[in-house]
């Protein structure tokens, strides 16, 4: 059976991956840049390209300690919508991906390497985030709704 993390890394997720996040969108709108051009920085390939990696990477750490930590009580309702949410996840993202793909093939001037390769960074995070965001809505608002 996999071992989750304990409930401590949910907190840590909620502060990591909003920082990653906000790391990585940074540099995609071009602030990393300015900002070396302010500090005299010339060639600032090496400073965007770090960004994006630990903004990414930060992001991607974050959202894993999101998802794959414990809850305060953890028993079987808890995975069996664990698993349910994995699921609408895994299926959401196969429809977006089909889609997506479809959408790329009919355009007229395709992305090349790098805008596939962000096509395919952005599904995978999308089916985590799916999965966080159903997982945590479920546990904490329906259920919650239903108990009082």
């Amino acid at each position: 059976m996999f071992k989750l993390l304990s409930h401590r890394y949910k907190k840590i997720g909620l502060i990591v991956a909003p920082i990653g996040l906000c790391l990585w969108v940074f540099m995609q709108l071009g602030f990393v840049s300015k900002l070396s051009q302010l500090l005299g920085i010339t060639d600032a390939t090496i400073l965007n390209m770090s960004v994006a990696i630990l903004g990414f990477f930060t992001f991607l750490f974050g959202t894993y300690a999101l998802a794959f930590s414990k809850e305060k009580v953890e028993d079987e309702m808890i995975k069996n919508v664990r698993l349910e949410s994995f699921q609408f996840a895994a299926l959401l993202q196969m429809i977006a991906l089909v889609l997506g793909i479809m959408v790329i093939g009919f355009m007229n001037n395709p992305p090349k390497d790098a805008g596939v390769m962000l096509f395919l960074s952005i599904a995978i995070l999308f089916f985590w985030i799916t999965y966080i965001l159903r997982f945590n809505y479920i546990i904490h608002f329906r259920i919650f709704r239903y108990e009082k």
